[in-house]
């Protein structure tokens, strides 16, 4: 069925914990499509597949929003949704789908859990084909199969609970992982979903210039906290790297000021966790170091580093700078708890590679493509359609990134053009697919 369960409870990691997260499983999906980015690999594939599948069918709401959490129990037993009997597997398959599932699952071993089995790989599947001594694409066909069979039987089953929160923090790391893994195996359907999340989190949790944390039973609650804002604007700068929408743009911009006016510590930098203007606690926390997640300071310094870069903005620069500043003492004390804030810092020190590709929306898909070959994390591409209207967001400036000319003669808005930019800096135009391949390889 897809997704990650949260954690194993075993030495041997082959029994979970069987809750799953959003928090763990969008982040997960990004990596594995990162790991795809340098080679093929039909497991990794896999998982991307089927966990983007299992965050649309099970953890989407129908207006787009991401759902927070499956429970690990169901009709009163932990883990009863997923584990089998080995009879019950047996009846439900052909004798060769059966024996495929248990060399590879473990049906031929002993129970591993309660008298029952969860299904745990125990060998690689290249070994397991060697085993039974069948064509791959036999066996390929035999374990699709059964897996469909298993899947249709689970779900005549009395599911978990669902925790139906739609929060805006784990939102924004779904967001950015299903863009990220749409853009590396072609999947519109996922970026659809990812975009659908993006309009439900800016349609009914932002109100008035201002987040909330949590949506549920048609009501938003809770004002936001640094890590909602900060992994908000991640995800929609990834999120406009896969398709630009001016709507992204604009609520990306807002969301910086926004953060800038209400959580950034004037006196000695960086971003408090409440906003200024929170109930008043024992201790306001500005975090630095990663914990479960990434500290949202690490977060948003990337993520302002990135939209300066890409609006020539002066402003967002420095406040990733004031950060980096008076985050460098904890990084120092701890590097091995900073990985956000060192990758942070190595943006800041060796300013990431910056594509800018406009021109006809059914052209620049093409140049597009090219930007995306290979795993290569230093650089952000943005294909920006001619038609795109530049608009005034909440701060005023227009919300289209400088460096793309105003005033075109027809035959450059006939063609597509790029800009390769490092920092502040880009380059002349790029008017033809052999130039930006040549820039591509320097």
């Amino acid at each position: 069925g897809g997704g990650f369960c949260r954690y194993a409870t075993d030495r041997q990691w082959m029994i979970p914990h069987f809750e799953k997260m959003l928090y763990d499983n969008g982040p997960l999906l990004g990596l594995y499509a990162d790991a795809l980015a340098l080679g093929g690999d039909a497991l990794f594939e896999g998982v991307v597949r089927e966990t983007a599948a299992w965050a649309m069918r099970e953890m989407q709401h129908v207006d787009g929003g991401f759902f927070s959490s499956l429970d690990a129990d169901s009709e009163g037993g932990e883990g009863k949704y997923y584990v089998w009997r080995r009879n019950e597997v047996k009846q439900l398959l052909t004798e060769d789908e059966n024996l495929v599932v248990e060399t590879l699952y473990g049906l031929d071993k002993p129970a591993n859990f309660e008298s029952k089995w969860n299904l745990h790989r125990y060998d690689a599947w290249r070994s397991v084909i060697e085993r039974l001594s069948m064509e791959k694409h036999t066996a390929d066909a035999l374990l699709a199969s059964a897996k469909q069979k298993l899947f249709v039987a689970r779900e005549q089953r009395v599911r978990p609970g669902r925790d139906d929160k739609v929060l805006t923090s784990w939102n924004g790391l779904m967001i950015k992982a299903m863009a990220k893994a749409a853009v590396q195996l072609n999947e519109t359907v996922w970026l659809d979903a990812a975009c659908r999340a993006a309009d439900f989190l800016r349609n009914n949790l932002w109100h008035n210039g201002r987040l909330m944390a949590t949506w549920a039973d048609g009501r938003a609650r809770h004002p936001a906290y640094l890590d909602d804002y900060a992994n908000l604007l991640d995800a929609l700068l990834t999120l406009l790297q896969a398709h630009w929408r001016e709507a992204d743009l604009r609520f990306a911009i807002d969301l910086a000021d926004a953060t800038l006016a209400n959580f950034e510590d004037s006196q000695q930098g960086g971003f408090f966790f409440t906003a200024h203007d929170h109930e008043t606690l024992i201790h306001r926390p500005k975090p630095s170091m990663d914990d479960a997640l990434p500290s949202g300071n690490a977060v948003l310094a990337r993520a302002l580093l990135l939209l300066g870069n890409l609006m020539s903005n002066q402003r967002y620069v420095d406040a990733a700078e004031r950060t980096l500043v008076w985050s460098a003492d904890h990084v120092r004390h701890a590097p091995a708890g900073h990985c956000a804030m060192l990758s942070a810092l190595e943006d800041h020190h060796f300013p990431p590679q910056l594509i800018l590709i406009s021109g006809p929306a059914a052209l620049i898909g093409e140049w597009h493509a090219l930007t995306r070959d290979g795993y290569k994390p230093w650089r952000h591409r943005f294909a920006i359609p001619n038609d795109a209207r530049p608009t005034v967001g909440s701060s005023g400036p227009p919300l289209a990134p400088p460096y793309l000319p105003r005033m075109m003669s027809a035959d450059d808005r006939a063609r597509p053009i790029a800009y390769v930019c490092s920092g502040l800096s880009c380059s002349l135009p790029i008017k033809n697919v052999e130039g930006l391949k040549k820039a591509l390889a320097q």
